[in-house]
């Protein structure tokens, strides 16, 4: 049990330390630049170290052939989500394109035909 403390010991004086950006901790610099994790081993075992997670359902396909799919999301990206529904919300709506009810019944002008003589 001593040997394995030891090894932990010198192995951690031989390996730069860096704070963990989760928690504060110490961890080793290899872990971020050579794997690109910016927490320690601690705070992605406990579930911490890439933030809360966001599920999005959408709906896929059309007609008989719909499906709902949940999109997973950190924090940064379930913001930019939020701003982007926001904004479509606030979206000014007056140059939009003017939609007819053709269930309706309106009298609806099409081309006049007329013979060789233009009569």
């Amino acid at each position: 049990m001593e040997s394995i403390i030891v090894k932990q010991s010198t192995m951690k004086n031989k390996l730069k330390m860096i704070m963990c950006k989760s928690c504060g901790g110490d961890m080793p610099e290899l872990r971020l630049t050579q794997y690109g994790y910016s927490f320690c081993i601690t705070c992605s075992e406990n579930g911490k170290g890439q933030g809360k997670k966001h599920g999005i359902p959408v709906m896929m396909g059309e007609g008989d052939h719909t499906w709902i799919e949940t999109v997973i999301m950190d924090d940064e990206q379930f913001e930019n989500y939020q701003m982007n529904e926001k904004a479509l919300k606030n979206l000014d709506k007056t140059n939009k394109a003017e939609m007819l009810n053709l269930d309706k019944e309106e009298k609806i002008m099409g081309p006049i035909i007329t013979d060789k003589d233009g009569e």
